[in-house]
């Protein structure tokens, strides 16, 4: 009797639940929250930027593209300033969360180079939104007053890459100041 009993228990729990359900019951829909998958690492290279795309189909985030280059060394110098001055300021960092990024030095191997001359950068850095419609735009990050440059400001690099964006960026706060050192 037991063994009768314990089996029919068994086989009541095992029923997936949908079939437990009175007829004319549909299940309840469980449709997990989308979860946003855009890492806070960068990708690099053509290779990178091919699973970027991929993520941003899958995400609808916009892609945020820097060129660099180890030479010239003006060019060089220009990028590791903008590099520690604007990339790595804290509320660039903040705002650009919702971004895939992607990191191309320069030179590089020949799909790197195929992609700095798809899009027809000149001098590093560059920088560049590619939006999920495809539509890519540039970015400027140096003035050059008196003709010298001079790295925008993190609040001005914040409002350049939100004007080139997508709309889902165009509502987004700006971060709030920073109470550390930049």
């Amino acid at each position: 009797m037991k063994t009768t009993i314990m089996t029919f228990l068994l086989a009541v729990c095992s029923i997936p639940a949908s079939a437990q359900l009175p007829s004319g019951t549909n299940p309840p829909a469980v449709n997990p929250p989308v979860q946003q998958k855009i890492p806070n690492s960068w990708f690099s290279k053509a290779k990178g930027f091919e699973k970027a795309l991929e993520l941003q189909k899958e995400t609808g985030a916009d892609i945020f593209v820097v060129f660099t280059r180890e030479s010239p060394p003006n060019e060089k110098g220009l990028c590791q300033w903008f590099d520690s001055k604007g990339l790595n300021a804290q509320k660039v960092r903040e705002f650009l969360r919702g971004y895939i990024k992607v990191s191309v030095p320069l030179p590089s191997n020949p799909d790197t180079q195929k992609m700095a001359t798809d899009f027809d950068v000149r001098k590093c850095p560059a920088v560049f939104i590619v939006q999920p419609n495809g539509k890519r735009y540039y970015c400027k990050v140096f003035e050059y007053p008196d003709g010298h440059p001079k790295v925008f400001p993190p609040e001005t690099l914040i409002e350049l890459f939100r004007a080139r964006s997508s709309e889902r960026y165009q509502n987004t706060q700006p971060p709030a100041p920073s109470t550390s050192s930049e």
